[in-house]
């Protein structure tokens, strides 16, 4: 299963990451961002996304799992907000 970079991601996801970003006054730079795209399930091609989300300064993870209209940004939005990421 490979993972897909955040580049790879739609322009309007990553657009709608950036702007959780600023809202919250970090910069996407603070961040490893990765998908498996469509993660095995039953070895078949399932609907589920796997979102990887990284700071990389302290090395704190978190998982997202959705499908192509599932609200993960939302959901990684409140996790900064709740300090997930933080030190």
């Amino acid at each position: 299963m490979a993972s897909r970079d955040f580049t790879g991601f739609s322009w309007d996801e990553q657009e709608d990451i950036k702007a959780v970003l600023a809202s919250r006054g970090r910069d996407l730079r603070e961040f490893n961002i990765t998908d498996n795209d469509e993660a095995a399930a039953g070895g078949k091609r399932a609907t589920t996304r796997q979102i990887s989300v990284t700071r990389v300064s302290n090395g704190k993870t978190a998982v997202y799992d959705t499908d192509r209209f599932a609200p993960w940004i939302a959901d990684f939005d409140e996790a900064l907000r709740a300090g997930e990421f933080d030190d």
